[in-house]
């Protein structure tokens, strides 16, 4: 006895439609994940090193689990200046010192012209100060002893103001390596 042949139901049209559809979101998830991680390694090759300056922390709060909560020095950071107020988000022009150590100068406008010691960096409001990101330095377990006495979080920014946490120094401005370790930055 012969079967007989099926045809495509409508309910297996639009499973197969539906599939489809899961199978594009994955796709561009996947695609913005591996564009994140580019943009990142773009920016940590390539990007000058900078260094803004710790505040000092209570020690009882400062290790909550394989992270390091950072709070920077405000000097480093946009503040009210000329009675104008910094927006949520914007550009700041910040000059560095000798060793790389950044100060604020002031926000920037659009047609900013900077001086050789000067630079652009990004900047956000989160909660109720203000930040360039990099609020937490994770690192590996059982290894936070060595990261308990930095004095400054290192950075690595592009011209165009993007910065990206890549490591902790201590005071004399060295970065903070694990044993077997060799400093990111000493070939530039």
């Amino acid at each position: 006895m012969s079967q007989p042949i099926s045809t495509p139901t409508r309910t297996s049209k639009i499973a197969l439609w539906q599939y489809g559809l899961i199978g594009l979101g994955l796709i561009l998830c996947l695609y913005k994940f591996i564009s994140g991680t580019m943009a990142a390694e773009h920016i940590r090759k390539n990007g000058e090193r900078i260094l803004i300056e710790l505040r000092p922390a209570d020690p009882r709060a400062l290790f909550l689990g394989d992270y390091m909560a950072l709070r920077y020095d405000q000097k480093a950071l946009p503040s009210s200046t000329n009675g104008q107020r910094p927006s949520r988000k914007g550009l700041a022009v910040i000059r560095l010192d000798n060793d790389g150590v950044v100060s604020f100068v002031r926000l920037a406008s659009e047609d900013e012209t900077l001086k050789n010691d000067e630079r652009l960096i990004r900047y956000s409001q989160r909660r109720w100060r203000y930040s360039y990101g990099g609020e937490r330095y994770y690192f590996q377990s059982g290894t936070a002893e060595r990261y308990q006495d930095a004095d400054y979080g290192e950075f690595r920014l592009m011209p165009d103001g993007r910065v990206l946490l890549s490591g902790l120094a201590d005071e004399n401005k060295q970065t903070i390596l694990i044993a077997g370790e060799t400093p990111k930055h000493a070939a530039q």
